[in-house]
């Protein structure tokens, strides 16, 4: 899976706030209104309940809402009027905004570098895969079926043929398509799944859409197996206890478990996080 950090925290909007993906998606919708309206808004608590920012970040926000989206109120309300580090994004594009007008929201967000709105609408295409990603080992399993995508051993970059026979092909050759104007669907139900879903979220990859409201996509791997796996145990120092008869100076020893120690490598582009969580059944928040 791709980790919390690049999709958002896991959940519903109304319990963990806003999350990159979902600024990605109104991106992609060419919705540049509702995207900015989205960064301001923030993540304000974590689905623990437990507040993810400080009360001048929290008091900013409030004045984005309060004012209707404001620019100029809102980056009054910063410390230092606007000129300081904390939520650099924002006041960016708030002063795109000042500059151009709430009319134009595109050329605000464009006041950002263009890795950072690249990195929102990746944020998207990340949440589809991880979505299909599960679906596919729900519905189909954990071998390769009939209509899955595999890379060609010998291909150019990112072409793919449709697994036709079994015989040869495994797992680990299996990818998923990250969304985008130039990918191939798996050839089964998976594919119908890609379509399904973007059409009710009113997403459609354009080759000849502006590069804010776009992508081209591209393909990772389904599984990927982690290698040169070592653990140990962590013990803490023997703690001594009173003797049964109570005499202190009596003692019996015992060791205490603090921890597992694991080391492990990853292919390039595979999560540390991701396999830790499934290692605990856990998630990152806890």
């Amino acid at each position: 899976y791709y980790g919390e950090q690049r999709v958002g925290e896991s959940g519903h909007t109304q319990e963990v706030g806003v999350r990159s993906m979902d600024i990605g998606r109104a991106m992609l919708k060419a919705d540049f209104t509702t995207a900015i309206h989205l960064l301001m808004m923030g993540r304000l608590k974590g689905k623990d309940g437990t507040l993810v920012e400080g009360p001048d970040s929290r008091h900013t926000r409030k004045i984005w809402i309060d004012s209707h989206g404001d620019p100029i109120k809102t980056l009054a309300s910063f410390p230092n009027g606007g000129n300081g580090y904390a939520m650099a994004r924002e006041r960016i594009v708030l002063k795109g905004l000042k500059r151009y007008g709430k009319e134009k929201p595109l050329e605000a967000l464009r006041c950002l570098q263009y890795n950072i709105r690249l990195f929102w609408i990746n944020a998207y295409q990340s949440y589809v895969w991880n979505k299909m990603a599960t679906e596919r080992i729900l519905r189909l399993g954990p071998n390769p079926v009939l209509g899955d995508l595999y890379i060609l051993p010998h291909g150019k970059k990112n072409e793919v043929a449709i697994v036709s026979e079994l015989s040869s092909i495994k797992i680990t050759d299996i990818v998923l398509p990250l969304p985008g104007y130039n990918m191939q669907y798996p050839n089964n139900e998976i594919g119908d799944l890609y379509r399904k879903l973007l059409n009710q979220e009113g997403v459609r990859f354009e080759k000849d859409a502006i590069p804010e409201a776009t992508a081209k996509g591209s393909y990772r791997h389904l599984v990927r197996v982690p290698h040169a796996i070592k653990w140990e145990v962590i013990s803490s120092t023997k703690v001594s206890h009173a003797g049964d008869d109570g005499n202190d100076d009596k003692t019996k020893e015992s060791e205490c478990i603090e921890a597992a120690k694991f080391t492990f490598s990853l292919d390039s582009g595979s999560y540390a996080t991701m396999l830790l969580r499934e290692l605990m059944v856990s998630t990152i928040s806890r």
